[in-house]
């Protein structure tokens, strides 16, 4: 067996006590450069050493994550993977979403399998960071709203759509988040705090016909919200109608009230409550 041994030059050892005084344990080029007052192309050559001898783990071009001196002879740590996913966007508008932010909010029963973020002027794709799953969704600027801080430690947070802003993106894209039915089983778990006014003025604000149904539909089967929330979905209805889940195939019948095919039964959904 062989034994990496850690053995920090000056520079290295500089750069380590500078990240942990800012707190920071993912970090890029940039802000080594900035702290070894140094080029960015010696900087580089130096991580790449660096990881060579198990300090840093490069997780992507140009950012790194500090391997925990309490890990040992280990050299490979990918760190917490909602802290490298809300890394990964750098300094694009982005925020954790869809099932990932169901998990955080506690509204799924499911395990976290891949962490999903969504961010602004970023090519939609799914990459793999030292064996965890990340999948970034582009969005438009425009769409950056209901967004909150969630603390992972003391001094070290990320950016997740609110409990309200986590419905909406789930009943826009319910593949990312395991289906329509986790979005209702979410909910549910939440109806007794979740503000309804707010789930109709992001609908509203996000003005997609698809989610603005949907939403309807879920006031109706978690038995929440008033008749105004409900009235002022109407008003923006138009003839067309849309899947309850347009992952599953288009069967069902129709609801005329929330102009929906309703591929997912009211028995399943309330069953899945129950699970």
């Amino acid at each position: 067996m062989v034994i990496t041994m850690k053995t920090l030059g000056s520079q290295s050892a500089k750069l380590v006590q500078t990240l942990h005084d800012e707190r920071k344990s993912i970090f890029t080029i940039k802000d080594a450069a900035r702290i070894l007052q140094s080029p960015k192309n010696v900087v580089s050559n130096m991580l790449g050493k660096a990881q060579q001898r198990g300090i840093v783990t490069r997780l992507q071009r140009g950012l790194y994550t500090l391997v925990p001196a309490e890990l040992g002879s280990e050299t490979v740590y990918a760190g917490d993977p909602l802290v490298v996913a809300d890394h990964l966007p750098g300094e694009r508008l982005h925020y954790l979403s869809h099932g990932t932010a169901l998990a955080i909010h506690g509204m799924t029963l499911q395990p976290r399998i891949v962490v999903t973020v969504s961010a602004v002027g970023s090519p939609s794709r799914t990459i793999n960071v030292q064996g965890t799953e990340i999948r970034i969704v582009n969005i438009r600027e425009s769409q950056v709203f209901g967004i909150e801080k969630h603390w992972v430690d003391p001094g070290v947070s990320v950016q997740v759509s609110d409990v309200e802003r986590t419905i909406i993106d789930c009943l826009r894209r319910p593949d990312l988040c395991g289906g329509y039915a986790e979005a209702d089983v979410g909910t549910w778990i939440v109806r007794d705090r979740v503000r309804t006014q707010t789930l109709v003025d992001y609908a509203l604000r996000l003005n997609v016909g698809a989610v603005i149904r949907r939403l309807g539909y879920l006031l109706d089967s978690c038995q929440i919200g008033t008749e105004d929330d409900r009235a002022r979905l109407t008003e923006k209805l138009s003839a067309t109608y849309h899947p309850l889940d347009p992952s599953l195939p288009a069967d069902g019948p129709h609801s005329a009230k929330w102009r929906l095919r309703l591929n997912v039964s009211r028995e399943e959904l309330e069953a899945q409550r129950g699970s």
